[in-house]
């Protein structure tokens, strides 16, 4: 695909995503689509979700990502379409953690990847958590090889950090952000610790995800293309982890 697509492909899914507007009556503010890939894509803050007294905003075009890349993947897909009155991600207990709980029942996942957005202030393109690799310990370093195969590179303190920089657990030490559920109950450790189900959250900066704000210091042309080379990085680590699942499955 070209970039230009890309982001007609991601406008045209995010527009039906009702950030601030609460799912109809008898509706969930969550939607599952069933695929054919051992591999579950999660996007659960797609809209603005309740935390701690509040409103929270949404990870913009997460939801629209996880849409895109079930299509041109076949992973089954779980996303947040409406504003919800719990937070998926963060709560304990929530709707959404349980709907995923029946779907690991009834399909065979055998991996889900969990979708966020964060700031550009943060100064790299990629945060990887995976709780210090206790959440998937034997993809661990597919995630990781296949990331800096497709060129986000970790970076160390006295480097310059670029949105095509990429930070995984150890970022995690000194700052306490990303990790992907070391001290609160993300879905990255439900999944991995309730359900048995290997996991990873990943962290996309604003640069690499939201189409309709494409950044200022970038021209529209660099900043589709940083879009696009993500989603064909993640469709290549969706490939790459429905492989080592499946391999997996057979040996045992």
């Amino acid at each position: 695909m070209t970039p230009h697509t890309v982001i007609h492909l991601l406008d045209q899914l995010e527009s039906d995503i009702r950030y601030n507007t609460p799912p109809d009556d008898g509706q969930e503010p969550f939607r599952y689509t069933p695929g054919t890939l051992p591999v579950l894509l999660s996007a659960p803050h797609g809209a603005a979700h309740w935390r701690k007294g509040r409103y929270k905003d949404e990870d913009e075009y997460t939801a629209a990502i996880v849409r895109l890349l079930g299509q041109r993947t076949g992973a089954h897909i779980l996303y947040t379409w409406a504003r919800s009155d719990s937070d998926p991600n963060w709560d304990r207990h929530s709707p959404y953690k349980e709907t995923l709980r029946q779907i690991a029942g009834e399909q065979d996942i055998g991996f889900v990847l969990d979708l966020h957005g964060m700031s550009n202030r943060h100064k790299f393109g990629v945060a990887v958590g995976t709780m210090r690799g206790r959440s998937c310990p034997e993809q661990m370093g597919l995630v990781i090889d296949t990331l800096q195969q497709q060129g986000f590179r970790p970076i160390s303190a006295q480097e310059a950090r670029a949105f095509s920089t990429l930070q995984w657990d150890r970022y995690v030490v000194d700052h306490k952000r990303f990790a992907g559920g070391l001290t609160n109950h993300t879905v990255t450790r439900f999944a991995s610790e309730e359900l048995r189900i290997a996991s990873v959250q990943l962290e996309l900066c604003s640069s690499l995800r939201a189409a309709r704000r494409l950044s200022r210091s970038r021209s529209s042309a660099e900043g589709a293309a940083a879009i696009a080379h993500i989603i064909r990085t993640l469709e290549l680590l969706v490939a790459a982890l429905a492989e080592s699942v499946s391999a997996a499955s057979q040996i045992s």
